[in-house]
Parts: C-alpha cells; sequence; structure tokens
C-alpha cells in the first residue's frame, strides 16, 4: 500500500475517533442541557394552565374544551388532571412519532423529563392535581440537525486534512521516487548514481545506495581496463601497436565471408626486405623507431575505420581496406606514406619497401586472395616499388561513380516494391535451444529476381543515404513475421537510425499497440554507436526497452575498454565479434579475455552471445567460457 493510501487511511482513523468522542461529548452534553429545559418547559406550562384552570368556572364540559385545546395548540406529550382522590379526571395523550431522526439516534440518546405538576383550585379548596409532559420530538430534531452539522465539519476538516497532507506527503517522498528508481536500477544491475535529498532519511540510504553505485562502477572501470590489456596483449603486435598476424588474418577470414562485411576491398602487404640488414647497421632501438614509424603511416594512409592493420612478421605489414574507390590510388598513397616514414637524408643508401596490393571480392578464398598479394609483391620487387594484382580480368573493377545511378534505381524500386524482407538464422543457449532468430536483411534484384545479401546492397544504400528506408522495411517485415509466427526475431539497425529521433519515434508508435510483438523483438546496434553516438544511444534505447524490447550490441570487441560506460544503459546481451570466437579452443589469450569478457558482462546484466560458431570444438569452449548463447554453422537446434 502507498505512503500516501496510509496517509488517508490515518486522518480517516483519526478523525473518526476524534468524531466519536466529540459526537459523545456534545451529545451528552446537549442531552442533559435539552432535559433540563424540558423540565422546567413542563413546569411552567403546568403553572400557567393551572392558573388559568383555576380562574375559571369548574364546569367538567368548560375544563375538558380549555384542556383539549391547550393540548391541540401546545405541543404536548401528555397532559392529565387527576382528582385530590387520585381518580384521572382528564387525559389527554399524543400518538405523535419521532419520524424525523433516525429510531438507532433516539435509542442511543434516550431523552427522560420530568412532568410539570401544578395544583388546581376551586376557591379554597383543590380541584385537582395537573401533570404536563412536554413532546420531545423537537428536542431529537434539534439533537439530531446539530450533531449532523459536526459530522459534516468533521468530514470536511477531514478531507481538507488528506488533502494538504497529501501535499506535504508528496513534498516530502518526492525524492522517495528517485530512490525507487535508483534501487530498481540497481536490481537490474544498472548503477546509476542520484543527488542527495534534503530528507535525512532518505539522504543516508541515497549516499549508501550511490556509493555502492560507485564502487560497482569503479569495479567496472578496473575490469573494463585490464580486459583491454588482455585484449591488446592477445590481438596486437607488442610493438607497433597493430594487429598480429593471428588475430589480422581472423579479420581478413571473416570480411570475406561475414555478409555484413563490404562486397569488395583490397589486400595491402608493405615489406621492409633489409630488414636484418637494418638491424644491424642501425641497432635494436632505431630499428624498432622505423619500424614505429612504418606503422604509423599505414594508419595515417588508412584513416578509415573500416581499415583494418596488422604486422604479420618481422618485415611484413598488412593492410585490409574494404569498398575502395581505387586501389591504385590508394596503392600510391600507402607506398608514399611509408616511404617517407623509413627515408633518412643523411644515409647514403636508401632503405629499399616493396607494396603488393590484392583486390578481393566477397567470397574469395582467403589463401586465393593472399596468393594475389604475393604475386604483386612479386611484381613490386622485379619492378622496383609496388603492384596490383586485381585478380580475374573478366571482372571489372568499376570505379564507384558509374555505379551510384545504378544502385540507387535498384535500391528505391525494391523499396517501392516491398522486396526489401529478411531471413532468419536460430541464435541457441548453451543447452541447444532457441533464444531468438537472427534476420540480416534480403534485397530482391529486380532485374533478375534474385535475392541480395546485406553486404551487397547495405555500403551502396549508406552511400545513398537509404539505410533508414531499408530499416524500416526490416521493422515492418518483422512486425508482420512476430503476428504468423513463436519465436522472437532479432533485427539489425544502422546507426543513421538509432541517430534519428523521428525513426525512434515510429518505431515506438508501432510497438506501443502491440506489447506482445514489442517483447519479441530483439535489436541489434553495432558497438561504435553506444560510445560514438552516446546520448542518441541512450534515448534510442530508453524508448524502445519501455515498451519490453531487447537491445544489444553486434560486433563487440574493438572497444571493450569502454563497456564500463555503459553500466546505466540495462543492455539485454552483447554479440561477441566472430574475428575473436574463431578458433577460439586454440587461442589460450583469446580465452583468458573472453572469460572475463563474459564475468563484467553477466555483473552489468548482460548475456553473453558468440557470433560465427564453425565447429563443436569452438562451442565448447565457448560455453565453458561461460557464454549464454551462439550462433552460427557450428550449432545444431536441440
Amino acid at each position: 500500500m502507498s505512503l500516501t493510501k496510509q496517509l488517508w487511511f490515518a486522518i480517516a482513523a483519526i478523525m473518526t475517533i476524534a468524531f466519536g468522542i466529540s459526537f459523545l461529548v456534545s451529545a451528552w452534553s446537549a442531552k442533559s442541557y435539552l432535559e433540563d429545559q424540558l423540565r422546567l418547559k413542563n413546569l411552567d406550562n403546568a403553572n400557567s394552565l393551572a392558573l388559568s384552570m383555576s380562574q375559571i368556572e369548574k364546569d367538567p364540559v368548560l375544563i375538558e374544551l380549555l384542556l383539549s385545546a391547550q393540548f391541540d395548540i401546545g405541543h404536548y406529550k401528555q397532559i392529565k388532571l387527576t382528582s385530590p382522590t387520585g381518580k384521572v379526571m382528564i387525559e389527554r395523550v399524543s400518538d405523535a412519532v419521532i419520524d424525523q431522526v433516525p429510531a438507532w439516534f433516539v435509542s442511543l440518546i434516550p431523552l427522560q423529563t420530568e412532568p410539570g405538576i401544578a395544583q388546581v383550585q376551586d376557591g379554597w379548596r383543590q380541584y385537582g392535581t395537573l401533570a404536563v409532559i412536554s413532546h420531545n420530538r423537537f428536542a431529537y430534531q434539534a439533537l439530531w440537525e446539530g450533531n449532523r452539522r459536526l459530522l459534516g465539519w468533521f468530514l470536511a476538516s477531514a478531507l481538507l486534512c488528506g488533502v494538504i497532507g497529501t501535499l506535504i506527503l508528496r513534498s516530502i517522498t518526492r525524492p522517495l521516487g528517485e530512490v525507487v528508481n535508483q534501487a530498481e536500477a540497481i536490481g537490474a544491475r544498472r548503477f546509476i548514481t542520484i543527488r542527495e535529498p534534503r530528507t535525512r532519511e532518505f539522504r543516508s540510504v541515497v549516499r549508501a545506495m550511490n556509493a555502492l553505485s560507485s564502487q560497482v562502477r569503479s569495479m567496472l572501470d578496473e575490469e573494463s581496463a585490464r580486459l583491454e590489456q588482455l585484449r591488446r596483449d592477445a590481438q596486437h603486435d607488442a610493438l607497433t601497436g597493430l594487429l598480429n598476424r593471428e588475430h589480422f588474418l581472423k579479420k581478413f577470414q571473416y570480411a570475406l565471408v561475414d555478409e555484413s562485411a563490404a562486397p569488395t576491398g583490397a589486400l595491402f602487404i608493405f615489406r621492409l626486405p633489409d630488414l636484418v640488414k637494418l638491424n644491424k647497421e642501425l641497432g635494436r632501438e632505431a630499428t624498432d623507431t622505423l619500424l614505429k614509424r612504418v606503422a604509423g603511416a599505414l594508419q595515417e594512409s588508412c584513416t578509415d575505420e573500416s581499415c583494418q592493420i596488422g604486422r604479420l612478421n618481422g618485415s611484413d605489414f598488412a593492410v585490409l581496406a574494404p569498398n575502395v574507390d581505387s586501389v591504385a590510388e590508394l596503392t600510391q598513397q600507402i607506398f608514399a606514406r611509408t616511404r617517407l616514414s623509413i627515408s633518412d637524408p643523411s644515409a647514403a643508401t636508401e632503405h629499399s619497401a616493396l607494396l603488393g596490393a590484392a583486390v578481393y571480392r566477397h567470397g574469395d578464398p582467403a589463401s586465393q586472395v593472399l596468393s594475389r598479394a604475393d604475386g604483386a609483391l612479386a611484381r613490386a620487387e622485379q619492378e622496383g616499388g609496388s603492384a596490383v594484382e586485381t585478380g580475374d580480368p573478366d571482372v571489372e573493377w568499376k570505379p564507384v561513380p558509374s555505379l551510384i545511378a545504378t544502385w540507387q534505381v535498384l535500391i528505391e524500386t525494391a523499396l517501392r516494391q516491398k522486396r526489401v524482407q529478411f531471413v532468419t538464422y536460430p541464435v541457441l543457449n548453451a543447452q541447444g535451444r532457441l533464444i531468438h532468430y537472427e534476420a540480416p536483411a534480403r534485397m530482391q534484384n529486380i532485374e533478375n529476381g534474385l535475392w541480395m545479401s546485406a553486404q551487397e546492397f547495405m555500403p551502396w544504400a549508406s552511400r545513398l543515404g537509404l539505410t533508414e528506408r531499408i530499416d524500416t522495411a526490416v521493422f515492418d517485415s518483422a512486425l508482420d513475421w512476430l503476428e504468423t509466427n513463436e519465436g522472437p526475431v532479432c533485427i539489425n539497425v544502422s546507426p543513421q537510425s538509432v541517430c534519428d529521433p523521428v525513426l525512434t519515434s515510429r518505431y515506438y508508435r508501432a510497438l506501443k499497440n502491440s506489447r506482445h510483438r514489442a517483447q519479441k523483438l530483439w535489436i541489434d546496434v553495432p558497438e561504435f554507436v553506444a560510445y560514438r553516438h552516446a546520448r542518441e544511444f541512450r534515448v534510442f534505447c530508453d524508448t524502445l526497452k519501455s515498451l519490453g524490447c531487447k537491445i544489444g550490441l553486434e560486433h563487440v570487441g574493438n572497444q571493450i575498454c569502454h563497456i564500463g560506460e555503459l553500466y546505466d544503459v540495462g543492455l539485454d546481451y552483447l554479440k561477441i565479434d566472430s574475428a575473436i570466437i574463431r578458433d577460439i579452443d586454440q587461442s589460450v589469450g583469446n580465452q583468458t579475455f573472453l572469460r572475463g569478457l563474459c564475468m563484467i558482462a553477466h555483473t552489468m546484466g548482460m548475456m553473453t552471445i558468440a557470433e560465427g560458431v564453425l565447429n563443436q570444438q569452438e562451442a565448447a569452449c565457448l560455453k565453458e567460457l561461460g557464454f549464454k548463447g551462439m550462433t552460427g554453422p557450428g550449432i545444431v537446434l536441440a
């Protein structure tokens, strides 16, 4: 029961007791007063009537007429005249009842009055004794009306006290709402802090809960920093800070097979063929400095966040650049910057460097692309610089401007004709039971009728500013799917949609009147959106999670050091990047990293789901590490 209701009950109880006491005191005081007034009235009326009767002729008929006239106009209950011998000479008794006052009130407060007694004289002798009793119904009416007014005043006072008390209670307990919200957030593993209220009792509670939240946040920050260090140790080269060979190749293989990756790109391999000689001539420290300059030059050449840069071995560096507009231009840019980074004007001879580039397309075998890159390196060595290998000469590498118009017509037509749908893949828990269905987007090509995967058309949709419309089409299809299917479905939402308040409002309105569908809708958001667009991301989560939607991050791994910043968002799950999952049963470093990640995610109330599990060995290892869900070709629905 709420405090306000308890306050009203308390006021009602107190006012009832107060009214009861006041009613008894008032009623019995009025009873004594009315009884005394009735006694005096009876006595006065008896004396007045007896005097009148004493002065007239004692004719029985005349006496009876006088008594009857007095009885009819005097509101009497009884008038009785008795002879000196005690014989009743005349008696008049009223049969009027007390009909305007409840019977229970009359029985509760009985009015007992003594009759007025007076002697009637006939000259010097006594004619008779007159007894007069006034009717008490008027006294009961006055007593009843007085107590009704008293009850009315008490009710008005109780109502006024209740309203004033409610306002005061709301003012006092206003901080309690924030305390409750904080307690619920902590129960949901969202460790928020709030401003301390003025009320001393609430202040101590809030202070303790804020201290708890701060301690947990500190723990999350420390654990996030530790995880980031583990991740860097397991995935990065200690000298240059670039991706190590193992992790770079996993990223490369993932880019070739994952349908959310770019459809085309280029692999660049930069080599310092004279590294051993340089090490002898310059010394270890100077050579290490030179390698670091090469790493910096590669990062400056490829500023796009989608680019992956790694060190394959002592002398070889690699760059994976998806969606390259011009491979030749980027090759020249990388080669020029790296040559500049290793040049030494004071040296007698220049340091040699080689750069080979290989074009890849989605679905190409990794070994084939690496072989083309090695071939390009061999050509570069012969030509003394850089070379590009495009692969199949029958497949033209077209520049972007020539395709924009074609893709715009293709995508807009598909949207207009509602040919944007999705396919479903199961995401299972550790026992092989369904968590939800993943729903990657598909678009039908109007020219040949074939359905294209997201990696084929989403990059073009992003260039053309059509991602929000595609997200909306997938969202609408998901709502229709949930009407006829039982299992939850998980859709992907682009960064543009997350940052669009109009689209968020549209999602909210569509789900508000269909809570059962909202509770079965899961939404994947790219990891970087949570940090780069933190405010918009929080608004998106607060808006849709209030309806029961589950929201999580996908492709998690690169920004794990910032996971503590999500302490107050209340995310439901994390989907860990398949590049980290790949061959996890053979990677001790990544196992340590993922075990810590699972622990911190579970502390924050988030489920951990592994992406792209290929075999049962990986699945068994991930289960032991604490993963609650998995997706990929290596899992089987129970």
